[in-house]
């Protein structure tokens, strides 16, 4: 009865696993040419299908909103229910595996090891992705300020921008709201649809400026000009306090890796000979 189950559970898991691995290793640029492929096609049909089968009843939580703004930021082939589907084919896969063939209480803890291991992977995908816009940021502003300073409108200087600029996450995110003006969307609302997918204080910053500008009727140069050199200003302030911070995460592997090896090196010989009496005149030993 147990072959079944742990055969059962592996294929579970597997799935769950190559699932969630082939999604990580989509990039921006490959993405539409790799789910375009037929068996790609066949293969997210499936998963859409199963997905809106089993966790239909969990549509409207408010957990599957942050799935999909994740899926959405890192512009996965899919949704949230399919990768509450992944989570919950690894929660189940590698809890029934533990459970049979290690104990009860390693198998609930690898059902939650499971369920939780997808968030951190796509977490760990987020926070890359902004950190690498957060480093581009000052630059494409800078760009964006001599674009516009040469003569160039707004959007000019953003397409100037997309099309000759190296590809990262920042202008991904300009790239899309092109798009999203070029279909009829206001300037405003896709610039604010970027803050909000974004969620990072310098877009919102980037985002309140042009609106600001072009509401208040003031000079987007001179705006974008006043928030690169506060954005420089906020990079400079964020630099210094991760190098405080630097110092005291050394400590942690100080104190557990290099200082005991100190100590065995300084510390070991003179216990050693304290131990066998080498330290006490006389071998140790008290005559009567």
């Amino acid at each position: 009865m147990e072959i079944p189950v742990i055969i059962v559970a592996v294929l579970m898991f597997a799935s769950g696993f190559f699932i969630m691995s082939w999604m990580m290793r989509f990039r921006r640029e490959e993405t539409f040419i790799r789910v375009t492929k037929p068996r790609n096609i066949l293969s997210l049909t499936l998963l859409r299908g199963l997905s809106n089968t089993i966790n239909a009843p969990l549509k409207g939580i408010p957990y599957l909103k942050v799935l999909q703004d994740n899926a959405q930021f890192l512009k996965l082939p899919i949704g949230a229910l399919e990768l509450m589907l992944i989570k919950e084919l690894l929660m189940v896969g590698s809890g029934i595996l533990v459970f049979v063939m290690v104990s009860p209480e390693w198998g609930i803890g690898a059902a939650l090891v499971g369920f939780v291991l997808p968030d951190i992977l796509l977490n760990a995908k987020v926070n890359a992705k902004k950190e690498a816009m957060l480093s581009s940021f000052p630059e494409i502003v800078d760009i964006l300020d001599l674009c516009i300073g040469a003569g160039l409108d707004f959007l000019s200087a953003l397409r100037w921008v997309v099309e000759k600029s190296d590809p990262n996450p920042f202008v991904e995110q300009l790239e899309i709201v092109l798009n999203e003006i070029s279909v009829g969307k206001s300037r405003t609302d896709a610039l604010r649809d970027m803050a909000a997918r974004v969620k990072m204080p310098d877009i919102n910053s980037f985002t309140r400026t042009i609106v600001q500008a072009e509401r208040m009727g003031i000079s987007i140069e001179e705006a974008l000009r006043n928030l690169s050199e506060d954005t420089r200003a906020t990079r400079y302030q964020r630099g210094e306090r991760q190098a405080i911070k630097a110092g005291l995460k050394m400590l942690i592997p100080l104190m557990i890796c290099i200082l005991p090896v100190i100590l065995i090196v300084v510390a070991g010989p003179v216990i050693i000979q304290f131990t066998q009496g080498d330290l006490i005149p006389g071998g140790g030993v008290v005559s009567q």
